[in-house]
């Protein structure tokens, strides 16, 4: 009766959710109406649900419980007393490799095809490994920090045998690590997937030829919570730091993160660049020019959806058109503010060539530019989410 239930539960689930809100935050407030589970149940319900949308778009008229326990068993090592109890044939399999899951799968009548996960392989990003990439998404991502000055030996010494040091300045750790329970997060790491932190060469070559004794001027533009703009504060301390992002809240967050960081000297203001004239932009109080401006843009996410799987599911790729638009006017309004032989990092956490390489270009060639360097960071083989970078330069255009 205890695993009828808790396979009800999930049923019952995927039934009621429909992408509106993260499935995290719908999870707890669906768990705080449903008192009576207990941890346990809570824990194997949420498996469940997971296991489903990390299949993605394999097995799309499978019945909704067979899809929940495969899911269950392909995204698991360990063993399972529900999958005992509904599927006896694939118990002792969870520490097997995937293809011999795949066959116990068809053997049971489920004909899961890994490349069925994420059906838009015409769409990604040049050097996308497609099998790689959609194996990926039946394992949650891992947790990684950055280690800030100073606490170089420190940290590594707190956290112990439970994390693996990545040069320069990484740590990987188990998802759910409790990080605050070690270490002060802002102020001795930041959490910050590794992807990520491996946009910090792109910010030193920028300023690689600049004279020392010239204080650089750096915009982050779409902020967000501030994790790459702490980043060149620790790489550049003198750095004159500008942030911006759409919403105060954000802000918010954000300031609160700079106070822990010991990071005083910054502008902050709101700006929805998405929607913003060149000529707004230079009214709104937005100073410049800078040396550097980095547009971590808004984008579909898919480099991430290994966390998010949700996403995965829900995605319609009739958006990817919609974030391009939102993607071009900022860089257009944001190369406004560039100063003369300053540089534009453009990144996004997507995998999808139209919002990536196809951007770079697109900003190239509209305003007379140069590709320095990009690359598509596969965080999908490292445990990582996957980032988009490129280094633009030499801008013809009447900057600052």
């Amino acid at each position: 009766m205890k695993y009828d239930n808790q396979l009800r539960y999930a049923v019952r689930i995927i039934a009621a959710y429909h992408g509106e809100i993260p499935l995290q935050g719908w999870l707890k407030s669906f768990f705080r109406e449903h008192k009576q589970m207990g941890s346990h149940d809570r824990r194997v319900v949420a498996d469940l649900v997971y296991g489903f949308y990390r299949l993605g778009h394999a097995l799309p008229d499978a019945p909704v419980q067979e899809r929940l326990l495969a899911g269950l068993f392909l995204c698991h090592d360990f063993s399972c007393d529900l999958l005992g109890y509904f599927k006896p044939e694939w118990n002792g399999h969870s520490a097997s490799a995937m293809e011999e899951k795949l066959s116990l799968c068809r053997a049971a009548g489920l004909d899961l095809r890994i490349a069925d996960i994420f059906p838009w392989k015409e769409e990604l990003s040049e050097g996308v490994d497609h099998h790689a990439f959609c194996m990926s998404f039946l394992r949650q991502p891992d947790l990684f920090l950055r280690i800030r000055p100073g606490y170089e030996t420190i940290v590594p010494g707190k956290i112990g045998p439970s994390g693996l040091f990545m040069p320069p300045f990484s740590m990987r750790l188990p998802n759910g690590f409790r990080v605050e329970d070690l270490l002060t997060p802002d102020k001795e790491v930041v959490v910050q997937d590794l992807s990520s932190q491996r946009i910090a060469p792109f910010i030193q070559e920028a300023f690689s030829h600049t004279d020392p004794r010239h204080t650089p001027a750096v915009w982050d533009a779409c902020a967000g919570s501030g994790g790459k703009s702490l980043l060149v504060h620790d790489l550049f301390p003198d750095a004159e730091i500008t942030v911006s992002d759409i919403r105060e809240s954000i802000l918010h967050n954000l300031r609160g993160r700079f106070r822990t960081a010991g990071m005083t000297r910054y502008r902050a203001f709101i700006a929805d660049l998405a929607s913003t004239t060149a000529e707004k932009t230079r009214s709104s109080g937005i100073h410049g020019p800078y040396d550097l401006v980095i547009a971590d843009v808004p984008c579909s996410g898919s480099g991430t959806w290994s966390r998010t799987p949700e996403e995965l599911y829900f995605f319609k790729p009739e958006k990817i058109g919609t974030y391009r638009h939102r993607q071009e006017k900022i860089a257009a309004n944001v190369l406004e503010h560039l100063g003369r032989n300053g540089h534009l990092i453009y990144c996004t956490c997507s995998v999808f060539k139209k919002e990536n390489e196809d951007m770079s270009d697109w900003i190239t060639r509209s305003f007379g530019g140069n590709i320095h360097r990009q690359e598509l960071i596969k965080g999908y083989g490292e445990g990582a989410d996957s980032m988009f970078a490129a280094r633009l330069g030499g801008f013809q255009i009447n900057c600052g």
